[in-house]
């Protein structure tokens, strides 16, 4: 058996096992010691609320809960591959560089009507660039980084294999080195040199000190992916940070690493090669590639993604995807929510119960903007038997999509946000099905 199979193995194991275990003892739902007990556990439990029950598909259940006398609506999608040929797949659309909208990127998977993804929700997280947008942390797509991790705040991430996710702590490890020279990090994938809000993606990062949402870094390496498919940012990217000022300096390079050109006093608008990268680097980065990325010469990019909760690499092949998030909110069937994030806003979550289905979760209002918190959010996944359950991006983002319809009420004025990427349910697999 392949090593990349056995990990996705092992760690399909653990939560079955997991699953298997909280059934049998009767702990679905759970909370921890440390979580304020509530009767009734959540929002779907609550007095007034119904649920109806739409089978959508083959192994495809659309769950809606509402009470006439509240205006919150819970929509769970689940989906079970032992019933029918499904899978979880994740999407950034045409472009890792823009924003799409989540029904349009459903339909760019496959130019085969029939083929289109049966279901989808919104993705991470992610900010807007004047290019396009970059995310906050992590993005895998069919095995290739698209997005470093966060250093802090430390963000969970599902990583999407075999048409299965698993929740986790997701680090990337990447340097590029030149012939007989130690190897140099890779500060960041697909984003500004220089800049970065969320989190911090490299040691060297430091807290804007006017919007500590923002993170700035005067040397670094940036590597831009072909799936980016836009020209590569030139500098002053934004009037704010006098770290994008720097010109820098920039390298292209072919499939086997190879330096086709270099700018030594500029960076910026090239178009990534086919199966190549283009580095980007100011400080003390554009005096790496100055010195070292000479025409000619062969650079060695190397990507790493560690599991720390199995503390274990992730080998990275074409069966790989990981989309961020944020806050877990169910781990080993109990109660993980840890932070003080007390807003009610439209949520997005996916998670696995305990028989091993895949659930897509949205709360949203049905009139006004509207949702639930963090805590609740949690709760609902629990009383769903939810046995791994991360929290994605929501707000504005929050969408729902089935059978080709936004099943949600999107709350900006425009109508359907567009977002950095999605998850769906695809055709595949090899579905048991029942009699």
């Amino acid at each position: 058996m392949g090593l990349n199979i056995m990990g996705a193995v092992l760690r399909r194991h653990a939560v079955i096992a997991v699953a298997a275990g909280a059934l049998v003892t009767g702990l679905l739902p759970a909370v921890s010691a440390g979580a304020a007990e509530t009767v009734p556990t959540s929002l779907i439990t609550s007095s007034g609320y119904e649920r109806k029950t739409e089978e959508v598909g083959p192994g495809l259940t659309l769950l809606t809960y509402e009470n006439p006398k509240d205006d919150r609506i819970v929509h769970v999608l689940r989906t079970d591959p032992d019933v029918a040929p499904l899978t979880v797949e994740s999407t950034t659309g045409v472009s890792g560089a823009l924003l799409e909208k989540t029904t349009d990127m459903l339909k760019a998977t496959t130019s085969t009507k029939s083929r289109w993804p049966h279901a989808g929700i919104n993705g991470g997280f992610f900010y807007e660039t004047p290019e396009g947008q970059a995310f906050m942390g992590i993005s895998v797509q069919e095995g290739q980084v698209q997005s470093a991790s966060c250093v802090r705040p430390r963000r969970e991430a599902v990583l999407i294999q075999h048409g299965r996710p698993y929740v986790s702590d997701f680090t990337t490890h990447l340097t590029v080195s030149a012939p007989g020279v130690d190897p140099m990090p890779l500060d960041g994938v697909n984003r500004h040199p220089g800049w970065m809000r969320g989190c911090a993606q490299n040691s060297g990062t430091t807290d804007y000190p006017d919007d500590t949402n923002y993170r700035t870094n005067p040397s670094e390496i940036v590597a831009f992916t072909p799936q980016y498919k836009a020209p590569t940012p030139r500098p002053d990217g934004d009037s704010r940070f006098p770290e994008d000022d720097d010109p820098g300096a920039e390298a292209v390079i072919d499939a086997r690493g190879k330096v086709l050109s270099l700018n030594p006093n500029g960076r910026g608008g090239t178009t990534v090669p086919a199966g190549g990268r283009v580095l980007q680097g100011i400080g003390s980065g554009a005096d790496w590639l100055r010195a070292h990325a000479t025409v000619g010469t062969v650079l060695s990019l190397q990507e790493r993604v560690r599991d720390e909760r199995f503390g274990d690499d992730i080998p990275l092949d074409d069966s790989v995807d990981i989309v961020n998030g944020s806050y877990p909110l169910v781990r080993d069937a109990k109660y993980a929510y840890t932070g003080n994030n007390n807003f009610v806003d439209p949520r997005t979550a996916i998670a696995v119960d305990g028989p091993g289905r895949t659930l897509f979760v949205t709360v949203t209002g049905k009139k006004v903007r509207n949702g639930a918190t963090l805590d609740e959010l949690a709760r609902i996944l629990l009383d769903l038997g939810a046995v791994d359950g991360l929290n994605l991006d929501g707000g504005g983002s929050t969408t729902l999509v089935v059978k080709e319809t936004i099943r949600n009420r999107p709350v900006d004025t425009g109508g359907e946000r567009p977002v950095a990427d999605a998850v769906y349910i695809g055709h595949g697999g090899y579905g048991l099905y029942a009699n």
